[in-house]
């Protein structure tokens, strides 16, 4: 017989559930109603306001104290500090800003090893209709679909996870096993890159926990075809969150079309726009090993001869550049990582659209993007303004879009929403 142990005590026995150490029994005159008992975390009056409405965090400042026997990752019960009520139950770190992470507000519920299989199934199944048109997706986008803190993509039959919670990396093991069984996947690989880790005191790393080919080939809806090795590629192996928006751009490249795809990465925006009829793409990134991947993928789609390359600094080639361009896109890495940064990152986004801007063709197009959350649409939406004055060009809002629906924003919580993208005519 099998059984696991959560990290408070809690024991399954396969999929069946047993009851943890400090349950308790309240009989009821036709049934029982299992209270599930762990460590309480009071928040201040009021404070719980947020999490009632669907947020998912509460911040240590917001506690009433911080208990400090508690390792990180504990599950605790969030409970009011004027009567001691639940409010739900979560991981606690004792050190993060982030206190509290919310997992469920069922305070019967048992969180334990079953508890997370069928939240990582549900999420799955969220994206079967997607599946059946693309091989790669985000399977797991963190808060938004219930799992604060991890985040599960798939790429073909290779799976690759990011924890950036203690509550999920003090249950690796128990993910990991849920993973294999549930996807039945070639490879697992961890790729706990992300900045975010050392808020929580984790150690950053990538490795292949299971399986050994970490290469694969993905398609988009449109077919786009991309070469892909999860263990070396950025982020979680390969940006998916633009994905959608790359086989959007086609209704927007005209035959003949002369495209400029700057941050190009994988060359996903101009793969797309050879594929779409553009006889000219030039790819810039500063990144060799992206231009490589370029070239491969662009073989790949049998479209070589319509992309070319440059290694170079996105910011200085917008300097310099003189061609007009029917097409371009501006797609930089994140400028603005807190708010602290939104001064420089906003100068930044300026001098980006400003150049941009004046190498548009009159009647072209300028897709725009931003994955700084600290910075809005209202942000953006007035560096293009500004940029077009600079430039002396008018300027229209054709599109406003974010990621993927595999890369969903819960309501509740703006944090969970990053991604604009500006699809923008030039006159």
């Amino acid at each position: 017989m099998r059984f696991c142990s959560g990290l408070n005590g809690e024991l399954t026995n396969g999929g069946s559930v047993l009851l943890p150490k400090n349950s308790v029994i309240i009989p009821a005159l036709a049934t029982s109603i299992t209270v599930t008992s762990y460590p309480h975390l009071r928040i201040r009056n009021k404070e719980e306001r947020r999490l009632m409405g669907g947020h998912l965090w509460a911040f240590s400042n917001e506690l009433v104290d911080i208990p400090k026997d508690l390792p990180a990752g504990t599950i605790v019960t969030l409970v009011r500090e004027r009567d001691d009520s639940p409010i739900g139950h979560g991981f606690f770190h004792p050190h993060s800003l982030i206190a509290f992470r919310s997992l469920t507000q069922n305070i019967n519920e048992v969180v334990d090893e079953a508890f997370f299989e069928r939240r990582i199934r549900a999420s799955a199944s969220r994206r079967e209709l997607l599946l059946k048109r693309r091989n790669a997706v985000r399977l797991i986008h963190g808060e938004s679909d219930l799992l604060p803190g991890l985040i599960v993509d798939k790429f073909g039959d290779i799976i690759s996870y990011q924890i950036v919670s203690a509550g999920f990396e003090v249950r690796k093991d128990i993910m990991i096993d849920i993973l294999k069984r549930t996807f039945e996947p070639t490879a697992i690989v961890e790729k706990n890159n992300s900045h975010l880790r050392k808020r929580e005191e984790l150690p950053l790393g990538e490795s292949i926990i299971y399986g050994s080919d970490t290469r694969t080939e993905i398609h988009d809806a449109a077919g786009t075809r991309y070469s892909v090795d999860v263990l070396s590629g950025q982020k979680t192996g390969f940006f998916l969150d633009q994905m959608d928006n790359r086989t959007r751009l086609r209704d927007f490249v005209p035959f003949g079309a002369r495209v400029l795809d700057l941050f190009a990465n994988d060359g996903g925006f101009g793969l797309n726009a050879a594929l779409a009829g553009a006889t000219s793409v030039i790819a810039v990134d500063e990144s060799r090993s992206a231009l490589e991947r370029i070239h491969k993928n662009a073989e790949l789609n049998g479209i070589a001869d319509q992309i070319s390359t440059v290694e170079a600094d996105c910011f200085q080639y917008l300097r310099e550049a003189k061609d007009e361009m029917d097409v371009i896109i501006v797609d930089p890495p994140a400028l603005a990582k807190s708010k602290k940064d939104i001064p420089q990152a906003r100068k930044g986004y300026l001098t980006l659209n400003t150049n941009a801007m004046r190498l548009v063709k009159s009647g072209g197009i300028l897709i725009t993007c931003s994955c700084s959350h600290h910075l809005s649409y209202e942000n953006l939406l007035e560096v293009v303004q500004e940029a077009a004055r600079r430039s002396q060009r008018t300027v229209t809002l054709l599109e406003r879009r974010g990621a993927g629906i595999d890369h969903p924003i819960l309501t509740a919580m703006p944090e969970t929403e990053y991604l604009k993208v500006l699809i923008l005519g030039v006159l």
